[in-house]
Order: C-alpha cells, then structure tokens, then sequence
C-alpha cells in the first residue's frame, strides 16, 4: 500500500464537541482513583487505572495520568492506551503518533495497526475539523427560520422573459401544432391507459416475484411492449396510493401562510435559492396560476421541509411509526451487520460498471436529499455483541449513535401523528448540491476573492478547482457532507459545466445581468444531470430492455424514441405530445397527484455504500498498468484537495473509468465504513447505522415494505434466495417462531433488499428497492414545473434547449478534459458509465450495447472502430460520386445546421 501522505509530528488541541465524550464523562470528574495518588505507582498499576479509565469514558484523566510517564514504557502498552485516549478526543493526530511509538517498541501490540490506520485516516481527512459546518447547520435548523417562508436573494434580470415572437404563418402553424399535440395527447392518453390497464389485467406478479420483465411468447416488439405496459401499470397504481404528504391536510407546506401576492415576476423564469416558488397551483381552466391567488403553497419542495412518506394510509402515518429500540429490536443492528454486511473476502465486483456510477449517484442524493446534521444531545447507545472484537479495541460496551434531529416545525395539528422529519436541502432536482439550498450559499459561491459577485452568472472556480474553505480545509460548494474525492470530481466536473453554459450564453445574449445568465445556466445544468441520470446512469446499472426504453420514454417519450433517429434527439419534439408516456414527461404537463416533496422511503432506497470499494485504485494515463492504492478512509474530507494537488484531474477521471464499484448484495459493504470515525463520533459502524436510521424512521420491515408497495410477501427465507447459506444466516438472526415458521415479518428493509436473489434481468438490486424508484424516478420529473409546463424556450432559452440535447456524460467530460478522448477508453466506449475499455467491446461487460439503436447490430465494435468505418464509408461514397464526373454525386449534400 503506497501513501500520498506523510505522517503526522505535531500536535493538534484536543478537539472539541463530541457528544460521546460528552455523555461518558458527565458527572464522573471524581470517579475512581485520583491521577495524583497514583502517578508514582509503577507502570502496571498506571496501565490498569488507564484502561479502565477508558472504560468509563474518562478520556482527559487517561492522558493526565500518562502524557509525561508513557514514553518509558518498554512495552509500548501505556502509549497504546494513551493513544485510544487521544483517540476517543478526536486528536488523532497525537493519537498517531502515540501508536507509532508504541509499535516502534512491540510491533505486535493486538489492535494497534488498524486504529494507527485509523488514526491516520482521520488526521489527512481532517475530520476534527467540522464544528463550523455543525455551526452553520445548527444555526439555520430552527423552528423561527423553518416557518418564515421564502427567503430568497433578491435577483435583478432585467429584461425578464425571452420573448418568442411569432408572426404571421409561423403564428399559426405554432399554434396548430399545439393543438395537435393537446388532442394527440388526449386521444394517446386514453389509448395507452387501456392498453396498460389491459396488460395489468394479465397480471405483473408469479407466487411471489413480479413477472413484467419475463417474455410473454409474444414477437419481440409486441413483448418489449407488453413488459413496458406492465411496467407503467404498477408505476400508476404506486402514484395512486403511494404519495402520502405529511403536513395536515388542511395546512400548507411548513405551515406558511403568505405569498398569496405570487412569485417574484422573475421566479416564473428561474429556480429559487431555497427551492420556494416551483409549485403553482392551477385555475379553473387548468392552466398555472402564475400572479396572485389565495390558493398559493410557495414552500412546496423547499428546503428545510418535511419528508414525505410512499407508505401509509390517506392520511399517510398509520404505518409508519418509528421503532422503540431501533438498535436492538427486532435484532441488535451491529450483529445484522458483523454476519450480513461485512466483506468475507475480496470485494464482489460489478463488471458492466464503474467507479464513475458509484460517484454519479452520490452526488444526485446530495441533491436530492439530507437529514442534516446527526449531531445531537439526544444519544443512543447501542449494545456490542459479546464477541465482537471492538468491544476490547475501543474499550467499551457500545457504540453511540447521534439521534436524527427532530422535527422542529411540529405543532398540535400534529397530535396523534408520527415524528416526521426535515430535508435539509431543496427536493427538487435542481442542483442544490453544486449551488446550495439557501441564498447565503448561493452568494458565497457566486462571490470572487474581491468581495464581489462574479460577472457572466459564474461560479468561483481558481485554475478550475473547487475553491478551499479556509474554515474546514475542504472545497467550498453548496453541499459538502461524506465529502471524498470522487464527489470532489463530480463537483468541479459540474461547476465547469455551469460556467462554460455562462460563456454560451454571454455570446448569445450580451448585455444580460449577472443573475440573469446565473439562473439561466442553472437551469440548464440542472437538467443536463436529469437527463444524463435518467438516460444514461439508469440503465447502465439496470441495463434491461425494457427498463431502457422506459427511462428513455420518461424523458422523450415512446413517440420521439421511436421516430427519432438523430444522434442526439429532442427532447421537445415539432409536435410536443401531451402525454406522458407517449411524449415525454419534460415538456409536458406537470402531474398532480400531490403536491411535490421527496419521501424518507426514497432516501432508504439509496443507501448505496456496497459499491464502494476498501481502495480507490490511482493510475496514470501514461503507466496505466501501475496502481497506486489509497485507502478509502484517506480520500475524505480534506484530504481530497490533497490528493487532487498530487494526480492531475484526468487520471482521476482515467482511474475512476476504469475500476469497478461493488456489487448490491449481502456480505459486500466496505469494511472501512464498518469501522468508521465520523465528526463527533470516532468509532461507528455504517452498516449498523443504515439499519439503526430506517427503524428510526419508521421504514417498516422487508415484507411490510413489499405489502404496501403492491408486492406481495415472502413466506419464507427460501422465498427471498436460492443461496442457502444467507438463508442460514438470516435464519440464525431473526430466528423461528414457536410453529417453527421464519420470522420473515421482522427481517429489516434493507437486508431484505440486499438479500433478494431473484431479480428482473439485468437488474444491478431487486424488485422491492425497484418500486420505490420507479415511482420517484418519474416524480422527480413530473412534479417539476420547470421539468415540464416551463420546459420551453421562454424559460431556457432555445439554446439552452440545444445544450441539453446535446449533452450526455461523456461529451461533458470532453468539453472539460478532452485529453480523455484518445489518451484513455473513454474514446471507445459510448455511455460513460461503462469500463473505459479499448479495442473490441464485450457486451457483457457493455450490455447496453445490445439495447442502443445505433450499435445493436454489432454491440462489440467500439465507438472507434465505428467511427474509422463511418469515415471509411464516407470515402468511398465520395470516389462513388466523383466516378463518373469527376464532382461529388448530385445526391450528396451538405448537413444542415441542426444535423452538424
């Protein structure tokens, strides 16, 4: 193993707000023997007052008791011990340095090597380093500033609207257009409705597992169809019965009552700070209330408010109260994941992926989702099993954990009613994680080492890199919790993106405001990532027929998909199609089945970290057969800027195309996130919290799950697997009941999720997981003003349109690092997401390949190879032309703007 760091030879001040330390030392200054009775004792007798100072979480009086006697220990065993109390401190930094001393002395001590790792770790991370983040956190997280409603930078656009003016012929053939497309979409609407209510009627379950994607016997173009109506059945009745609101019925979204006035004129055309003014509600006619009305919710799918619920009755809460003991009951959290989470060997690998899809779907979760900061007064201690080793590794007989923090909006309408709980950042998909989710964010971002706010709309962005927080020595941008190296790329990947959309539209348009070509640009990389996420990541890790043409459907429709055959189709079409299903959901009508938020179901859903390897693999474009491993643990934090200093920017990209992510199954998690330090918490184990946090928040168990989703439930644990050896282990911790039956109805969500071994073709998780995202996939899209009716021109500007049509992930990764082309796979290959790979392609290590119109037909030719016999082919078709008079054929002709 090979570091980037040095180690460590000063000493940090002991760190500061531990909620651990804090509840193990309460009210114990006095306990036991006093340190200076026995200073003179002899080492023996110091090592065991030491240890079981530990025990009693008695951290300062380990290190009074031995900073000045430990080093003439011949053993090693008092720095050891003065190690895990500099530890337990979070000042890892003399933490290490005492455990290399000690190890210098006996390096063989028990437990030494992995916490010096640790330690390590934590020193280059800087993890100490976040009470101002918890600060800034804690001050924003207050009932007085959840209930103000809107508060927005006040932007000056000018001119407000691009106006579209059409005139005599083109006015009219606009308008029959329209009319076309209304009528077609009605017609198509109730034409698909019935063939889809047709196909349900079949039935989309076997005994237990859904069947929609299994052939029907069918020609293969009516059985992708069939399977595709299956699939838009259960996605209707999940829109149906499975978006449940929290707020009580008869008050508005964080119970605010103004902005009865409307939106600022300018949020008609452009994403708030906080995710505020995006819902309108609707007039009599249908149409979107844009000026004033009493019917206003402007708080709808903003920032600092409730998650909603995909389980529950009309009322949305019968099922979902959370857990008494979420870390013991049914089964203790840290046993589920010692036998069920933990890595028995080496990690089980996605061939048809790579590290780029790992990072990708991280970085859309900060965007959509956050509980904020965990870091809390109110914590749980969760019992170690007796024989679990950390138990004599850190000196104590349970792990903390941080409770979620309460809702602080809740009032006496919410009597009665299950805790529900707050998205920190805004729900819609509109890159809150690049721009942040409030206006002292966005200004911050904007502003430049001056004092003042860049000019052309851009973000702050040094030699092209994210800028340094002086306060936590990490990149400043608009969300940064679990910060690592590969959200670090996607980061700076995507604020290069806003600012080169900047320098198009300062061409186009001169003379705009700052905020003017800021929100523009916005706007347009917002969708830019909805659409390669929706098109491109989805089926990489899902790469099924059916489930591709679905995706693909959501945002062309089935109509363009089919009759498009342009390299980069549009996703408005002549005639824009006003149906979902058929043309599209962008630039159709927004859904109203709810009034828009995202639900804690859908951020249990994504809790993703089997993909993760234990080693990030550095190689250089130059030497790519030479690997550099860092440990995971060391590419956190700030220690991201670091690594960032020393590998360029395109080998980052290089190593992350072409190692693999882990797969989504049992015993494949990280073992690093099994042994984590976190800020203010140094010893946790993440496979136990994601457990812990589910039954906290009320996600009912595997089977309530799958009932409530439209599944129906197992039986046993044979039902869920074929692989009897989880079957024995999951029998071994949920156990029998007195019939001798499996105790299926306890065994948590995401065990259940990760145990399924029954899966639709292809598919990268289960079935269960799958219904939750096939109803948010669709809803992130539809209930976005901005994603459907204000998908236009007026709002984007047509060559925002264009910017989005012609973007994928991988021509975002030239505009930005065009040496990627030819210096790395990523030349050869299509969709991003896929090993960067040369030379003839395996499909199944490229299956969407199989699936694309364009390389179907020989899915192992490389973009390369296709690209040299398209040249080929254009040659000789010239010599064909020039043949007979010496001038290119008459049939030939040049492309016309839109095809270049």
């Amino acid at each position: 193993m090979v570091s980037l760091y040095g180690s460590s030879s000063s000493s940090l001040p002991l760190a500061s707000g531990c909620p651990f330390a804090a509840v193990r030392s309460s009210g114990r200054a006095g306990a036991g023997t006093s340190v200076g009775g026995i200073l003179e004792a002899g080492l023996d007798e110091k090592r065991k007052a030491a240890k079981e100072m530990l025990e009693r979480g008695e951290y300062q009086r380990v290190v009074d008791l031995l900073a000045g006697v430990a080093n003439r220990d011949p053993s090693g065993k008092a720095e050891a011990l003065l190690g895990d109390a500099y530890f337990w401190q979070q000042n890892y930094a003399d933490a290490e340095k005492s455990y290399r001393s000690a190890l210098a002395k006996t390096p063989d001590l028990q437990n030494l090597r992995p916490m010096l790792a640790r330690a390590e770790s934590n020193r280059v991370s800087g993890i100490d380093d976040e009470a101002s983040a918890r600060a800034e956190f804690q001050a924003l997280f207050t009932r007085e500033n959840l209930l103000k409603g809107p508060d927005l930078n006040p932007y000056d656009f000018g001119v407000i609207q691009q106006v579209i003016e059409r005139k005599g012929i083109d006015a009219v053939v606009h308008q029959v257009k329209d009319s076309i497309g209304e009528v077609a979409g009605v017609v198509g609407e109730s034409v698909f409705q019935t063939l889809t209510k047709l196909a349900g009627s079949l039935g989309t379950s076997d005994e237990v597992w859904t069947n929609w994607y299994k052939d029907t016997g069918l020609p293969p173009a009516l059985n992708k169809i069939v399977k595709l109506l299956k699939l838009a059945h259960m996605r209707e009745g999940l829109f149906e019965n499975n978006l449940v609101r929290t707020y009580p019925a008869e008050h508005r979204t964080s119970f605010y009552q103004g902005g009865t006035d409307g939106p600022p004129s300018w949020a008609l055309y452009a994403r708030t700070d906080d995710g505020s003014w995006n819902w309108l509600p609707r007039d009599k006619k249908g149409d979107l209330i844009r000026g004033p009305s009493d019917k206003h919710d402007p708080m709808v799918g903003a920032a600092m408010t409730r998650f909603f619920r995909n389980v529950g009755d009309d009322r949305g809460l019968d099922a979902v109260w959370q857990a008494k003991n979420p870390g013991t009951d049914p089964v203790n959290v840290l046993e589920i994941s010692r036998v069920l989470f933990s890595r028995e060997g080496p990690m089980k690998e996605v061939p048809f992926l790579n590290m780029v899809a790992a990072a990708w779907i991280q970085f859309m979760t900060h965007d959509w989702v956050s509980h904020g900061d965990n870091y809390s007064t109110r914590i749980d201690r969760v019992p170690l099993p007796p024989n679990d080793p950390r138990r004599e590794r850190y000196h104590t007989d349970s792990m903390p954990v941080a409770s979620t923090q309460p809702d602080p909006t809740t009032s006496e309408a919410d009597a009665g009613r299950p805790a529900t709980h707050i998205n920190e950042v805004t729900h819609w998909w509109d890159g809150s994680q690049i721009y942040g989710s409030n206006k002292e964010t966005v200004k911050r971002l904007r502003t430049g080492p001056d004092g003042k706010v860049l000019e052309g709309g851009k973000l702050h962005l040094p030699n092209g890199r994210l800028p340094i927080d002086p306060a936590t020595g990490t990149e400043s941008t608009g969300f940064r919790r679990n910060w690592w190296v590969g959200l670090a790329l996607m980061h700076t990947l995507f604020a290069r993106e806003h600012n080169a959309i900047c320098d198009m539209l300062n061409e186009r348009y001169p003379g705009q405001t700052s905020d003017w070509y800021f929100a523009k640009a916005r706007l347009i990389n917002a969708a830019v990532m909805a659409k390669i996420h929706t098109v491109e990541w989805t089926p990489s890790i899902l790469p099924n027929e059916a489930l591709y043409s679905g995706m693909r459907a959501n945002w062309y429709g089935l109509l363009t998909d089919l009759f498009d055959h342009r390299k980069h189709k549009r996703a408005l079409s002549q005639i824009n199609v006003q149906a979902p299903a058929l043309g599209g959901i962008v630039g159709g009508h927004r859904g109203d089945y709810a009034k828009y938020a995202l639900s804690e179901e859908f951020t249990s859903v994504y809790r993703l970290h089997s993909l993760l390897p234990d080693d990030l693999e550095i190689r250089r474009r130059s030497q790519p057969d030479s690997v550099v491993k860092i440990p995971l643990g060391q590419t956190r934090q700030k220690a991201t800027s670091v690594i960032l200093d020393r590998v360029p920017l395109e080998d980052m990209w290089f190593s992350f195309g072409t190692q693999h992510p882990g797969q989504l199954v049992n015993n494949n998690f990280p073992n690093t996130l099994l042994d984590l330090s976190v800020p203010g918490m140094p010893f946790q184990d993440l496979g136990a919290i994601d457990v812990y946090r589910d039954r906290e928040r009320g996600i009912k168990s595997f089977n309530e799950m799958r009932k409530e989703l439209g599944l129906k439930p197992i039986r046993t644990f044979e039902d869920l697997t074929s692989d009897q050896d989880v079957v024995n282990k999951l029998r071994s911790l949920y156990g029998v009941d007195e019939a001798g039956h499996d105790k299926v109805d306890d065994m948590d969500f995401l065990v259940g999720t990760l145990s399924e071994g029954y899966r639709p073709t292809g598919f990268g998780f289960g079935e269960t997981l799958f219904q939750v995202f096939i109803l948010n996939a669709t809803w992130r899209l539809l209930g976005d003003r901005f994603f459907t009716e204000d998908f236009r021109p007026e709002v984007y500007t047509q060559e925002g349109l264009d910017w989005i049509d012609q973007a994928d992930m991988k021509t975002v990764l030239l505009r930005h690092f065009p040496d990627l082309e030819h210096s790395t796979g990523l030349g050869n290959i299509k969709n991003a997401f896929e090993p960067w790979e040369e030379g003839t392609l395996d499909p199944s290590r490229h299956p969407l390949r199989t699936l694309d119109e364009e390389t179907a037909e020989d899915p192992s030719r490389g973009e390369r190879r296709r690209e040299q016999d398209a040249r080929n082919a254009g040659a000789n078709s010239t010599k064909a032309g020039k043949s007979k008079t010496g001038h290119p054929s008459k049939t030939s002709r040049q492309p016309s703007k839109t095809e270049a």
